[in-house]
């Protein structure tokens, strides 16, 4: 093939970076650079993922430690997506870690490192998707109180959370742009919202607490001794980053992606740090006496959330009822982009035939090109997820510690990759990180290894049947069924991400490694055109 021939064949650089990776441009590419960031910082949306664990954050360690958790938290988080954006600016697809774990390993070890990574990340994500449903259905419940009616019943609240899954499943079943411009407005609703909240609370708050009672004041409703409180409290933090990597799992449908998408990664991940950062400020001066506030939200009077009981201890009732709705509205954008996010793993694992059946979940809907399959998939996974709430009062936390646990390892594993077997060949992309990305990577795998065992411990004591983490219980079901499949069927034929269209002359049908991507980049019959 001529240079001519090269060039005109290579009209995209987005399909021509994916098809070096080995696939072929399936879904609709409709999203800009600014919807790639919205759709990032929707996903995480640290308002609403603030407000539906606030409750977890005050009994495990009040004011001091929370704030404390989140700066620490915040700190560490923006290293750890710093190193995710430039991998992804490598390998943007769909896949992200999962595809990313099988290209930063020897041929031989891709199969095995993306089939766990896949897992862990899909579990994450899909324990994402039911946090932000029972958190929907938590505030709708905290509305229903305000309008002066009696709490919904755990069985009332469990239907809210399927019936506004379903809502989101149905809506992504929408083409990819439209979605987007609904993550653009959610954007600036969200930010519009937060400061909204800020103002009102710190303008209109009869009382306030001390700079003293937030920064240093302390509470421990967990029966354990108050360092291994500070140990656990750090769960609250890292769910409400949870999820900044979204932007990458719509890679194939970003326009400039290699620049785009990292760039959404740090750039959510910097502006969820200042934004939760204040929205947590205006929360805790608004709660003079933490003690007493506590024992409210334990009262017959509570709305059943701290957070809009923190409304309404602030501003009159008809007031906290409007900050309330905000906040619903919110989670509503937020689940809506995490759902999509789930789809897209799930399309890119199914994709490479990770799970049984997955001829039938990579499935594509022509007239929108959206993996449909895996989004009705997604639905019913999650509707059993959330089922769960009707056996267990700590089942919300379990779900919480799932989500964090997942999306933990499921960076771990590609960042560890980074800056040890592919230290010395990883690809430069479009956004990297120099001689600090190896530095970086090592501090990046260290926190991700450390807090991922603490999402396992138990958050009250003494441990018993009725308040244990069963996070421990879930994720080791699921990855026993997981380890099992592996051991007695996938690894005889799964060989890791892998191309779906075939051109002997161009590309290896097998997965493609790191020196296959070096060679694919310098040979003069395969120009690797960027933007």
């Amino acid at each position: 093939m001529t240079i001519e021939n090269t060039a005109q064949v290579v009209e995209d650089p987005d399909i021509r970076l994916l098809e070096e990776m080995g696939y072929k441009q399936e879904l609709y590419r409709g999203f800009s650079p600014f919807m790639s960031f919205a759709f990032c910082f929707t996903a995480v949306n640290v308002l609403t993922s603030i407000s539906i664990g606030f409750t977890y954050s005050l009994t495990t360690g009040g004011s001091g430690v929370t704030i404390w958790a989140w700066v620490l938290g915040s700190l560490f988080t923006i290293l750890i997506g710093l190193s995710l954006a430039e991998i992804c600016s490598v390998y943007p697809s769909a896949g992200s870690v999962y595809h990313w774990a099988g290209q930063l390993v020897p041929v031989d070890h891709a199969p095995l490192a993306s089939f766990i990574c896949g897992w862990f990340n899909f579990v994450g994500n899909f324990a994402g998707d039911v946090a932000f449903a029972s958190g929907f259905a938590t505030i709708v419940n905290a509305a229903v109180i305000m309008g002066g009616n009696n709490s919904l019943n755990t069985g009332a609240q469990v239907g809210i959370g399927i019936g506004i899954c379903f809502v989101w499943a149905a809506q992504n079943a929408l083409r990819i742009d439209q979605q987007g411009w609904l993550n653009n407005i959610a954007v600036f609703f969200q930010l519009g919202s937060a400061i909204t909240i800020v103002v009102v609370l710190f303008s209109m708050a009869p009382k306030r607490a001390t700079a003293y009672d937030v920064f240093a004041s302390t509470y421990n409703g967990t029966g354990f001794s108050f360092p291994y409180v500070c140990v656990i409290s750090i769960l609250s933090t890292l769910f409400s980053f949870s999820g900044y990597e979204a932007g990458a799992h719509l890679a194939e449908e970003t326009r400039g992606a290699s620049r785009a998408a990292p760039k959404g990664i740090v750039g959510t991940c910097i502006c969820s740090a200042i934004t939760g950062f204040v929205y947590l400020l205006a929360l805790l001066f608004s709660i003079p006496d933490m003690n007493n506030f506590i024992m409210i939200s334990d009262g017959a009077d509570s709305t059943q959330s701290s957070t809009t009981d923190a409304y309404r201890a602030a501003v009159p009732y008809g007031g906290a009822l409007a900050l309330t709705i905000l906040l619903i509205i919110n989670l509503y954008f937020a689940g809506m982009s995490s759902l999509t996010v789930t789809s897209r793993i799930g399309f890119a694992m199914a994709r490479d035939g990770v799970f049984p059946l997955s001829i039938y979940l990579r499935w594509i809907f022509e007239p929108t090109k959206t993996p449909l399959g895996n989004v009705i998939f997604v639905f019913f996974i999650n509707s059993l997820l959330l089922l769960l709430q009707l056996a267990s009062k700590t089942a919300f936390s379990a779900i919480l510690s799932i989500a964090t646990l997942g999306y933990q390892i499921s960076y771990f594993m590609p960042i560890l990759f980074r800056c040890t077997t592919a230290r010395r060949n990883f690809p430069i992309g479009e956004f990297n990180l120099g001689r600090f990305g190896v530095p970086i990577a090592i501090i990046s795998a260290t926190w991700l290894f450390i807090t991922s065992i603490i999402m396992l411990f138990p958050s009250e004591y003494p441990v018993t049947k009725d308040n244990m983490n069963y996070a421990v219980v879930i994720v080791g079901g699921i990855f026993l069924l997981a380890a099992m499949y592996w051991i007695f069927s996938a690894r005889h034929w799964f060989v890791g991400p892998k191309r779906t269209t075939a051109n002997s002359n161009e590309l290896p049908l097998n997965p493609i490694s790191i020196s296959d991507i070096k060679e694919i980049k310098t040979s003069p019959s395969l120009i690797h055109v960027r933007l």
